[in-house]
């Protein structure tokens, strides 16, 4: 029987779906309007755009692979998959957008990223399950076998 996923690995895989979504939304954006982003000279060329969605897209899949395979190595990852995304955004947005009126809730909705995700990596349950699905993965070396 499979063990039941606690809620703080389940926001893991939700994080993790919503960073590969926007990864494939910007690859297939950039593909779709990639006339138009080149005529009218954009700070982000398309190129930029098409590459960085697909690595987004491809990194959510392999983040994806291991939160349902539980690997012990994933919540690190995840993590610290959010705080590049989040640096990228930032970068993006101070150096290369128009200037926008909705910072304070671009600032709001990053710190409560960036906290949903440092709680819930560090979460005692979510660590319990990741070391139990390696444990589990683990022959017994001491058990007879016949």
């Amino acid at each position: 029987m499979p063990r039941k996923r606690p809620f703080s690995v389940t926001l893991l895989i939700w994080l993790v779906l919503s960073l590969s979504a926007w990864g494939v939304v910007r690859w297939l954006a950039a593909l779709r309007w990639w006339d138009v982003l080149a005529e009218f000279g954009a700070r982000l060329s398309p190129l930029y755009l098409s590459i960085t969605g697909v690595g987004w897209a491809v990194l959510g899949g392999v983040l994806l692979w291991g939160l349902f395979s539980g690997k012990r190595w994933t919540p690190l990852a995840v993590l610290i998959s959010i705080i590049l995304w989040l640096m990228e955004y930032w970068v993006e947005r101070i150096f290369f957008e128009s200037p926008r009126a909705n910072l304070p809730f671009a600032l709001s909705v990053s710190i409560l990223l960036l906290i949903v995700a440092l709680i819930s990596t560090r979460n005692r349950r979510t660590r319990k399950f990741f070391i139990r699905s390696e444990e589990h993965e683990q022959p017994n070396e001491y058990t007879k076998s016949t």
